[in-house]
């Protein structure tokens, strides 16, 4: 069965807050060649490769999570998107240990430990909550309950 695009979304969110977690706050490159199976293939018409639709769809990831204020980039090429840092949000998130985990891990370093073991879902699931942790601080931000 094919994985909807929030499951993709939340695969590639897991995988990519998880090494911007593990080396902050030194700014990372992100390949897409790292997060998708075949980041390019060959167009005939332009006689090169170009990005395919997973590596687009890896690019579509980064622009929304830095859009949406958790990450900062500085570039981005059809193969790799550089000085990808986590902002104070995005760090202030990933440090926040969840109710069902108090006293243990925060999302951060259960992204780290679920990225290195495997475990798809449970990092869908620490994706969806960190990013809903997200809403809700903003909200409390301007002033919202």
């Amino acid at each position: 069965m094919s994985a909807s695009n929030i499951e993709r979304f939340d695969e590639i969110a897991g995988e990519v807050f998880a090494k911007l977690y593990s080396y902050f706050p030194v700014p990372c490159l992100l390949k897409a060649g790292d997060y998708v199976a075949t980041p390019s293939v060959a167009n005939e018409h332009l006689g090169c490769d170009v990005p395919s639709e997973e590596a687009e769809f890896f690019f579509a990831c980064i622009r929304w999570l830095e859009s949406a204020g958790y990450i900062t980039t500085k570039a981005e090429n059809e193969l790799y998107v550089a000085d990808v840092l986590l902002t104070s949000k995005g760090l202030e998130v990933l440090r926040a240990v969840p109710a069902s985990l108090q006293g243990k891990a925060s999302i951060g370093e259960r992204l780290n430990e679920v990225a290195t073991k495997g475990g798809k879902e449970l990092a869908r699931s620490l994706v969806a909550e960190a990013l809903g942790l997200g809403t809700r601080l903003f909200s409390l931000h301007i002033g919202l309950n």
